[in-house]
Formats: structure tokens, sequence, C-alpha cells
């Protein structure tokens, strides 16, 4: 710990905390991210190494199976990338968990930025921040929020100023059945209709386009299991144009399927010559 950190008490409960906001804030400090050293934590490294362990044997049976820390920082550019090409006033990430966007985005005044999570994430979080004079600062900016709920219920035009705003969900949407998908796609697309000039970002593969796992794949999903307290990746048949079909009868009106591919001209998404599985929606209700 070095001179410019705190130690504090830790929150008592991380019931909302699961092994993949672990594992992904973890991969935004391996992959250079800015402002992800602000969440860098003994917990999340441990569990990095060993999810990637068991991904590098699995990969000895599977040596074609896409790479998943590659993968999310691919992931992850593309969303800065989207947020940032939108010039919209304002960004509402749910379901944020450990990431460190809003610290980095919320460097620009003129941008606001409001996460929002279950409880037990946001104290997390917070806790992380105020450990350095660095997340302190991040703490004290009236651009940014950091807010307790559930982004498939609560009012999120009550948590926004007025005007256009891009919302983003990251790594939540293949955790949720194919009804609770097109819920919050309902939410979200009423929101939008309401802001003229707003979208909406998330991530989602579909099952069918998913490799299937060997036996060191499905033990380490069990594990997953394990540590999300029963959550796994939702399964059902829908390819991505039956996706695209139920975004556009949720009240979308444009949808665009985005591959890392897709934006490599920007410059801006790395490993582009690593096998990758990466899918990207960007919708708009104009």
């Amino acid at each position: 710990m070095t001179g410019s950190e705190r130690s504090l008490p830790q929150p008592r409960d991380d019931g909302d905390l699961t092994v993949t906001a672990l594992y992904t804030s973890q991969a935004w400090v391996w992959a250079g991210f800015d402002a992800a050293e602000l969440f860098d934590w003994r917990p999340s490294r441990a569990v990095f190494r060993a999810t990637n362990a068991a991904i590098g044997l699995a990969r000895l049976l599977r040596p074609d199976a896409p790479s998943l820390r590659h993968g999310l920082a691919q992931r992850h550019a593309m969303i800065d990338h989207l947020a940032r090409a939108s010039g919209v006033p304002q960004i509402l990430e749910l379901a944020c968990g450990l990431g460190r966007r809003g610290a980095s985005f919320s460097r620009d005044r003129d941008l606001r930025y409001v996460e929002v999570d279950l409880p037990g994430v946001v104290a997390r979080k917070r806790w992380l921040l105020e450990r350095t004079a660095a997340g302190r600062e991040v703490l004290e900016r009236p651009n940014w929020d950091l807010l307790p709920g559930d982004a498939r219920t609560m009012d999120l035009s009550a948590i926004l100023q007025d005007g256009p705003v891009f919302v983003i969900v990251e790594g939540l949407l293949m955790y949720l059945d194919a009804e609770a998908q097109r819920t919050l796609w309902r939410r979200v697309a009423t929101l939008l209709a309401e802001r003229p000039g707003s979208a909406f970002a998330f991530d989602l593969v579909p099952a069918v386009e998913r490799i299937r796992p060997g036996w060191v794949g499905r033990a380490l999903g069990w594990l997953m299991r394990r540590f999300t307290r029963g959550r796994g990746f939702e399964i059902d048949a829908r390819t991505r144009d039956n996706l695209r079909d139920d975004l556009l009868a949720a009240g979308f009106s444009e949808v665009a399927i985005l591959e890392p591919a897709d934006l490599c001209e920007t410059g801006q998404i790395p490993y582009l010559d690593r096998e990758t599985s990466v899918l990207l929606f960007r919708c708009t209700t104009e």
C-alpha cells in the first residue's frame, strides 16, 4: 500500500458481487484501460489468474476456443468508442459492476455519467475508490453518480437530466432469459423515445453461436455458477436476426449488429489478430 492509499474497513456484504465482476474489472487492468487501476484488488487478481488457468487447460483440448480476456477487451473498447462517438451529454451505464468507464469518462466535466448497480456492488465500488487520492477525486466529481438500484425495475428517467442519453449494458444480457431481456429492452426503448438523439449499446452473443464446451469447460461453468449463486448463461435458439426482430418489436427503429472487425478502422479495437467471440448491438428509436 502506498502513502496515498488508505486502509479502510471493508463493506460487510458482498452478496451482489459476482466472480464475473471481479474477473472483468481485472481484465480492464490487464488490458491497460484508463482508470482501471483504481479498481485493482487482490481478490480480482486471484479470480483472474484462476479463471485464466482453467481456460488455458480447456484450450489444450479445444485450441479453437475464443480467448475470453481478449474478447472482453475488444468488447469494452467497442462500447467506449460507440459512447464517445455518440456525442451525447450524458451516459447511463446499467449493471456497471466494478467497471472503470465512469471514472474515465467523467474526467470530461461537460459529460454527465451515471452508473447503476445492486447495493452490494455499489458499496464495494465506493470502498475501492476511497482507498486512494485519485479514487476519492472521482467520488467528488459533480458530473458522476454511482447509484444503488436494479436496472430491471428502477425509474431510469428519474435519475437522468433532460436531453439525449447513451445507455450501456455490458456483460448482463447473457444472464437474463429471453423474456427478461425483452422487458429490459422495452424499458430502454421507452426511455430513448422520450429523448431524441439517444442510443443504446449492449453485448450479447447468441447461444447458437457459442462454442460447445468440453468437459473442462463444463467444469469451469459449474465453478462459475457456484460463484454466481446458480446464474449461468441463458440458452435459447434465437439467432442474431431473431434478436434484431425482438429489439424492433420492443420499440427500437434501427438496430446495428457489430463485430470487432466492423470498427477496426477506428484504430481503437485491440487484439484483432486474436480469435474472439464478440457481438454488440447498437439501437436507436429514431
